[in-house]
């Protein structure tokens, strides 16, 4: 259900820097990606009128004479009007078919200590179905996008075949396929712009692959923050600048941990700079702010980021977390952007195959909810500029053919 209304601004005006540095610190982070240049890839000015999102694949189920889409894949009519973007959609579906037994949060058979996550992430098919309608407009190129319609009560796709389907035959022949899609057009990706050697020998797909979640926030301030977690497979300790040696986190970092272990070592790159420089997602979508129509300026700022580059400093910052412990939640990237990050990704876990690029990206309330008066045209804008950010973020990484 909604939330209840937020405040027309924000309750307490944030910090526009990191809330751990003072203007006075220079932060290692700086230090190594201070002279990178983020260049922005500007909508085209073209004719989008022709290009639409079209169903490549679907895999249905018959019961009782009615017969439901599971899990779809979506794209361009001709793999030459691609762009070399893939949008997942885990947790956005809402059938919840009796022929598939529910999950459960506590179930001792498939859950782990912490228990299943069984909630939908709202709102987040109908934002990634925005997304992708507004590259085709802004750039006349049509990404793939991979939608597992199953509420996440019946499948999580974000899981291991056994704690995602319950052992029910069904939610696991819609798990396959869900993978089997994402690598489905990662493969129309690799055929359509190729790959490319990094400086390690590492040889990469061109393109990226965006997984898109949300999250509650319930232990952070605001209404449930009004941060984008970006999710790359490093948790807060990895990213924290207080530990020793841990920047830039390319030197703690082997070359299968973490995500973008392709474009890590493109020439001019590094993870450090990737993850919180101004080249980053986080950052390039921060220097688009605001929103206009969004709860608070601030809803949409990048964790991690050049403006907030620490995520353990913030979520243990008072100014932010609303935690009893002190402590509150990063979703750091789950099962999606760890496979596929390897095309053959049900066989290559040594890395020793093709890579590609994977982010995670975990949206707050203020931008999946908003208002009800408020909630399409901040999806539209927020769309909007995700895609200049993402399209630009490749770009810089692969040239401009890519979007």
């Amino acid at each position: 259900s909604s939330p209840t209304k937020s405040p027309t601004s924000s309750p307490t005006k944030s910090p526009t820097s990191s809330p751990t540095k003072s203007p006075t610190v220079v932060t290692c982070t700086d230090t190594i990606c201070g002279n990178d240049i983020a260049n922005t890839r500007e909508p085209l000015q073209c004719d989008p009128s022709d290009l639409s999102l079209t169903i490549l694949n679907n895999f249905e189920y018959t019961d009782g004479g009615v017969t439901d889409s599971l899990v779809k894949l979506l794209g361009p009519s001709d793999p030459a009007l691609a762009a070399a973007l893939v949008i997942a959609v885990p947790h956005g579906g809402s059938l919840k078919p009796d022929y598939i037994g529910d999950r459960t949060e506590n179930d001792p058979t498939y859950c782990p200590s912490g228990g299943c996550r069984i909630l939908a992430d709202s709102y987040t098919k109908p934002i990634a179905e925005t997304l992708a309608n507004k590259f085709i407009q802004n750039y006349c190129k049509v990404p793939y996008l991979i939608i597992n319609e199953l509420h996440r009560s019946k499948m999580d796709a974000n899981r291991e075949i056994g704690e995602a389907a319950f052992g029910n035959a069904i939610a696991e022949s819609a798990w396959t396929k869900f993978h089997e899609y994402i690598n489905e057009a990662q493969t129309h990706i690799q055929t359509e712009f190729d790959t490319v050697y990094n400086e390690a020998s590492i040889e990469g797909v061109r393109g990226l692959v965006f997984d898109v979640h949300g999250y509650a926030g319930t232990d952070w301030h605001n209404e449930g923050s009004d941060f984008i977690q970006w999710g790359y497979r490093l948790g807060k300790d990895s990213l924290d600048q207080n530990a020793v040696n841990n920047c830039p986190i390319d030197i703690t970092s082997s070359s299968t941990r973490g995500s973008f272990t392709h474009a890590r070592q493109m020439p001019d790159e590094s993870l450090e700079c990737l993850v919180r420089g101004p080249k980053s997602l986080g950052q390039r979508f921060n220097d688009q702010l605001p929103l206009s129509l969004a709860s608070s300026m601030t809803c949409g700022r990048g964790l991690p980021s050049l403006d907030y580059q620490d995520p353990k400093a913030v979520a243990s910052d008072p100014t932010y977390c609303a935690d009893n412990d002190g402590v509150c939640s990063y979703y750091s990237g789950g099962y999606d952007v760890k496979v596929h990050e390897r095309m053959d990704w049900d066989n290559d876990p040594t890395f020793s195959g093709i890579h590609m690029n994977t982010v995670q990206a975990e949206l707050p309330r203020c931008i999946r909810f908003a208002t009800d008066e408020t909630r399409n045209a901040v999806h539209e804008e927020f769309a909007d500029k995700l895609s200049i950010a993402l399209c630009s973020f490749m770009t810089d990484l692969f040239g401009s053919d890519i979007c």
